[in-house]
């Protein structure tokens, strides 16, 4: 019995195996796209985080003051340069400071990521889209967008930039 099922298995794994074979020949035009070139190098990324950094500047600005002014509280404290009478208070105070800042910090990182995948979510439609029609245009039977390797001839990064760039 024993035997007989590793017999099929054997038989079954042939078939996998041939059929694999099958398709990678029937695969004659193959491309890959390096994503993050594409959300780097592209005028619609680059526009997208001009417009983010325009948005988010204030309160990166703000997060770099507090910063600056309890860097010098504490250079203050650590030269001995607040009386005795008021180090209690200027301690608290730089608590204080520090917990605001990385209060601020946290919403400022999870506000700018939450706006970046809304704006970069127009972006991969737009690249999804130019995507499929350069494949329909040229031919493609599979085109890869993440990979451990890809031999360059294979890479069609540019091309997509290109078209996307043009598209804009």
């Amino acid at each position: 019995m024993f035997q007989k099922a590793l017999s099929q298995c054997a038989v079954l794994l042939g078939l996998l195996l041939a059929s694999g074979m099958i398709w990678a020949d029937s695969v004659q035009k193959l491309g890959f796209i390096d994503t993050m070139r594409v959300y780097q190098e592209s005028k619609q990324a680059q526009a997208i985080q001009k417009k983010l950094d325009k948005e988010f500047n204030s309160r990166q600005k703000d997060l770099e003051q507090m910063q600056k002014e309890g860097l010098k509280l504490k250079a203050d404290l650590e030269n001995n340069k607040i009386p005795e009478n008021q180090r209690e208070e200027k301690i608290k105070q730089i608590v204080f400071m520090d917990q605001q800042y990385r209060q601020q910090a946290v919403a400022l990182a999870e506000d700018y990521n939450l706006r970046r995948n809304e704006e970069f979510a127009s972006l991969q439609q737009n690249a999804d889209q130019v995507i499929i029609d350069l494949a329909k245009k040229e031919g493609y039977d599979l085109i890869i967008q993440e990979a451990v390797f890809v031999n360059g001839k294979f890479d069609i990064t540019d091309q997509v930039i290109k078209a996307l760039n043009a598209k804009q």
